[in-house]
């Protein structure tokens, strides 16, 4: 998720209030916001807005949709329940629940599964922090970036720079590299572009690569040279590679 979809959610659901487009201000422009739902509701006391019955908010070039819509504007927290999606530019989500805090903090549940540009990011629960393109996965973790993919119970990624660092039964795949590992931790760093990736691998490390296999606890792998490094006590076992 982008900077600006952290404003839509807040500021798409203000619109709420009065059920029709209306104009909210950003930083650097005037957006019109519409609200449709099949019941709309707003209690003066609270300042507590909702939308009920298939709830569609648009603004600029931002959708979202879900059951059940509720702003709050004392606390500008915005919830979304029910086959929540949210789709704008380089950017589709798909969850059960969508909550939105002080327009940069996004947290999804429920079979969330993400798409930012060209990298993917699924789990049970997503959390993503918009000011440092920062996303925490927690449960069934999914990352695919660069072709390459990352299992794993929980996932921190930092989707610009295509950094991740994965704890809990981490299962890594990259088909272009013919590699596949498994461990209890991986870190992996790439710059955008360059086929320049570190897989940093620790705790019951498993890893084959061309028919070879290297097992240990503590294993550095650069996928620029197919080259591995054992920092530990490990076992490697070389399969002949025909010329």
């Amino acid at each position: 998720m982008k900077k600006t979809a952290a404003y839509t959610c807040a500021a798409l659901l203000t619109a709420a209030v009065l059920a029709v487009p209306v104009t909210v201000s950003t930083a650097a422009t005037q957006s019109a916001v519409s609200v449709t739902a099949d019941k709309l509701q707003y209690d003066g006391k609270t300042q507590i807005a909702t939308a009920q019955g298939n709830v569609i908010i648009t603004r600029d070039q931002a959708t979202m949709t879900g059951a059940t819509a509720l702003y709050n504007l004392k606390t500008a927290e915005a919830d979304l329940d029910g086959g929540v999606t949210v789709e704008q530019p380089d950017m589709h989500v798909t969850a059960q629940k969508l909550h939105s805090t002080n327009k940069n903090y996004v947290v999804a549940t429920g079979d969330v599964r993400g798409i930012y540009g060209d990298k993917k990011l699924n789990g049970d629960q997503v959390e993503y922090y918009l000011d440092e393109d920062h996303g925490i996965v927690s449960g069934n973790g999914y990352m695919e970036a660069q072709d390459s993919q990352m299992w794993a119970d929980h996932i921190d990624a930092w989707t610009k720079k295509i950094s991740a660092v994965g704890t809990g039964n981490v299962h890594i795949e990259s088909p272009k590299d013919n590699l596949t590992a498994y461990a209890e931790r991986a870190e992996y760093m790439q710059t955008p572009g360059v086929n320049d990736g570190i897989i940093n691998l620790f705790d019951n490390v498993y890893a084959t690569q061309n028919g070879s296999s290297l097992n240990g606890d503590n294993l550095q792998i650069r996928l620029a040279d197919n080259s591995a490094q054992a920092m530990s006590r490990s076992t490697l076992i070389i399969m002949p590679q025909n010329n």
